[in-house]
């Protein structure tokens, strides 16, 4: 094996500090990274990948690590990653075959070598891509504030000493108003990212969605059911998949810190194992291995792919194991459920005809706390990712609605999603649905959750204000899940109006949300009934 270093110049003059390994001195094809956080951290990527013949290069972004120049986001990716491409290229070492590995921000720093380089591109590995406001920071527009704060705070905005996560403190989420939240000594663009919300100019400067559109290498794509950016999975693979490129999806219980590793999820539940229908089954991702695989096919031309499914998923919940499926979301049916007085009812018959509602006050000050789920892992913030248990059901501020005991199990996979018949005092809210197990012994555990935003509700790009107490129709999108409801367990649907840290607070007011100093109490009233029905969606398997 050999390591050597370079600095790669781009046209600018920035020289990109660059770490090059290869089995031997022949040529090989070669993995790209390109990474935010220290290539040194990766060494060890390079050495597993050279054991299966491939040369690998991690380099340094712009301002980042070892590299010269002003770190500027997403938008300065794309002409360096052609530039370090086209220098790969030009090497000895470089049999003229490239790869990407692609890791959270990392795809976003890679991603144009795709569709620049499609000749030469053979094959790619996705962790998330997230190259867009709406994949990144916001979710349907709510800004994930348990992310997105600490991690703007950690990185290289042109500090003279590197950024480091060292300068978050959990009161930071709690700045009203946020936009204040990040010192303005850190450099951080910060208040440029929220001033106008994801439609911002900042956004638009930084928006790489359309190199997912014109991709189309074939990739493979993993995911985590407790990662806060799944979505940033899913999405670019459904749009990867209709280019008719072989795309292959794997989705296991894992957080975003996770997939790569070996995770232990916490939740109290798993422990690196736990007894399947076939006995102990295995958590591990199996990133290295079903990398190296993927990559051997389409840039050796070795090994035999064709025996394996498109998607390849672990379900949650009861007798948890893996399954292979041929699409995402899965080839099911929906079960609708119905909301009435604290119960989900599977007919609309039982629910009374004139209608009725529930009623709960919002309380910005006082919000309803997260409870790990799809959270950033990391020790600062104070949340775990994982099947927690939950108790949010206790408080006051939300409405719970139970389903009656399972007979048989309930499988579902794919997005369950509520249509909420709501109204509020306030012109502008947001509404909340989590999805949980509830088991014989009365304990609740988290399945999947989703948040919408009022001034949103017709699209971000579109915002429009709410006439107060005036009902309207509210879809509720949840992440994406596979799981089980064993027999004897029953589901429980949670609506509030807030999921804090994980997502910021709407202040319920009509000024600028991240401008605001100001908070207000909603009084917010959900309907049922024939004729505002509001129900529970579920994507179930036979």
């Amino acid at each position: 094996m050999e390591m050597k270093e370079a600095m790669v110049e781009v046209r600018d003059g920035a020289n990109l500090a660059t770490s090059v390994t290869l089995p031997d001195s022949a040529s090989y094809p070669v993995i790209i990274v390109r990474t935010v956080y220290g290539r040194s951290q990766l060494a060890v990527l390079g050495r597993i990948m050279s054991r299966f013949g491939y040369g690998t290069v991690i380099q340094d972004v712009r301002g980042s690590g070892d590299s010269s120049g002003q770190f500027g986001f997403l938008k300065q990716e794309p002409s360096d990653a052609i530039e370090t491409a086209q220098w790969i290229l030009s090497q000895p070492w470089c049999n003229g075959h490239l790869a990407i590995l692609g890791i959270s921000y990392l795809s976003a720093a890679s991603i144009a070598i795709a569709v620049e380089f499609p000749e030469q591109t053979k094959a790619a590995i996705w962790v998330t891509v997230p190259v867009s406001a709406n994949t990144l920071l916001y979710d349907t527009g709510v800004l994930r504030l348990h992310h997105a704060l600490p991690w703007v705070i950690s990185l290289p905005w042109g500090m003279e000493s590197d950024a480091s996560l060292n300068e978050f403190h959990p009161s930071m989420y709690e700045k009203v108003p946020l936009i204040h939240a990040v010192p303005p000594e850190l450099n951080a663009p910060w208040t440029d990212m929220l001033e106008e919300g994801p439609t911002s100019s900042f956004w638009r400067e930084n928006d790489l969605e359309h190199y997912v559109r014109e991709c189309k290498v074939p990739g493979i794509h993993f995911g985590g059911w407790y990662d806060f950016l799944l979505d940033a999975t899913l999405g670019p693979y459904q749009v990867m998949a209709k280019s008719g490129v072989p795309q292959r999806l794997i989705l296991g219980p894992w957080s975003h810190n996770g997939i790569v590793g070996n995770e232990k999820i916490t939740g109290d539940i798993w422990h690196g194992c736990d007894k399947g229908r076939n006995g102990e089954v295995s958590l591990s991702s199996r990133f290295v291995q079903e990398s190296a695989e993927w990559l051997d096919y389409w840039m050796k031309g070795s090994g035999d792919l064709t025996s394996m499914a498109s998607v390849k998923v672990f379900y949650t919940g009861y007798e948890p194991h893996w399954e292979e499926e041929q699409f995402w979301p899965g080839p099911g049916s929906t079960l609708t459920a119905y909301l009435s007085k604290g119960r989900l009812c599977k007919d609309l018959d039982e629910i009374e005809a004139s209608g009725g509602y529930d009623r709960y006050t919002y309380d910005p000050w006082n919000p309803t706390p997260t409870e790990g789920g799809a959270v950033w892992a990391f020790p600062e913030a104070g949340l775990e990712p994982g099947p927690c248990v939950s108790h949010i059901h206790s408080r006051g501020d939300v409405l719970v609605y139970d389903s009656e005991s399972l007979e048989k199990p309930l499988r579902i996979l794919g997005n369950p999603r509520v249509n909420l018949h709501a109204s509020s005092s306030a012109p502008d809210t947001d509404f909340t649905a989590a999805l949980f197990d509830v088991d014989p012994q009365g304990v609740s555990r988290y399945v999947a959750d989703g948040i919408t935003r009022a001034r949103y509700r017709k699209g971000f790009c579109a915002p429009e204000f709410l006439e107060p107490y005036q009902t309207y129709l509210f879809q509720i999108d949840m992440k994406g899940c596979a799981h089980t409801f064993g027999p004897g367990h029953k589901l429980r649907l949670v609506i509030g109006s807030s999921n804090f840290p994980k997502f910021d607070r709407n202040p319920n007011m009509t000024e600028p949300i991240y401008q605001n100093p100001e908070m207000e109490k909603a009084t917010q009233t959900v309907r049922y009934g024939s004729q505002t029905p509001s129900k529970l969606l579920l994507p179930v398997l036979e």
